[in-house]
């Protein structure tokens, strides 16, 4: 676990990668919201919309295909290899990110079913399973398991994966990754922290006044933005660290490309 502390906090003392995510996400965040007021009356606006989107979806997946790359072998010298383009590291990535949307909007939908669903079961449930308070125990309990199974679960099965292919490796080095009782620990601890943690700071209203409530969202929106970019960059250290503890021990080489020496 120390090893996988350190090679994940790796990613954290590169100031230099730190600070990308921190710019690029930016841009990319202020890019989506002004691509939203593009007006489409015209057929030049809407290929300067076309345009627009496809330059904000590379942009997203060079930095974050990259990212992965780069937690393999979390040293300075490997920071430029890391980012060179590959169109093969954008196509998985971008393949990841269209599974891992979807299976959280079908969670999300039977998140939306979650009282007709839970008062379902309660009346199938044998009598010594059905509790006093009626279908809303069972409600509450498959709220829980729903919410981890689209914050927790999935993401991590599917960042496994994911990772794998951006790096060269097969599904199967993905779902050896799975294997780990130490993958899902640090995976909690990750989502705790990107989700949970910034939550509580989102849902906090200090102030009475308009004024300091202004100040607050504006230091809690900064707050978030800085835990939710470590704990993204720790997952993705987390992803590294494993898809090259399933590889051979030696040297961590995809199609060729040689990352860097193995220092576990």
């Amino acid at each position: 676990m120390l090893v996988l502390l350190r090679h994940s906090l790796a990613m954290l003392r590169n100031i230099k990668l730190v600070a990308l995510h921190l710019v690029v996400n930016a841009v990319l965040l202020v890019s989506a919201s002004f691509w939203l007021l593009i007006p489409e009356a015209h057929i030049w606006q809407l290929l300067f919309a076309a345009l627009s989107a496809l330059l904000i979806a590379v942009m997203f997946l060079w930095l974050h295909g990259g990212t992965f790359v780069y937690a393999l072998a979390p040293r300075k010298e490997n920071f430029r290899f890391s980012f060179a383009i590959k169109i093969w590291r954008m196509f998985w990535l971008l393949l990841g990110a269209f599974l891992l949307l979807w299976c959280m909007n079908t969670v999300g939908g039977w998140m939306d079913s979650k009282w007709q669903t839970a008062g379902y079961l309660y009346s199938k449930a044998p009598t010594w399973l059905r509790p006093m308070a009626g279908s809303s125990s069972y409600t509450t309990a498959l709220e829980y398991f729903l919410v981890i199974l689209y914050w927790y679960v999935i993401p991590s099965v599917v960042f496994a994966i994911t990772a794998a292919r951006i790096c060269g490796a097969s599904f199967l080095h993905g779902l050896r990754i799975l294997k780990h009782w130490q993958y899902w620990l640090a995976m909690a601890i990750t989502a705790l922290l990107g989700v949970w943690v910034t939550k509580l700071i989102l849902g906090w209203m200090p102030g009475s006044t308009l004024t300091l409530q202004t100040i607050s969202v504006t230091i809690r929106f900064a707050t978030i933005y800085l835990i939710a970019t470590a704990a993204w960059l720790l997952t993705i250290g987390v992803l590294g660290y494993f898809v090259r503890l399933t590889l051979p021990e030696g040297t961590v080489a995809f199609n060729s490309d040689v990352v860097g020496q193995s220092t576990s």
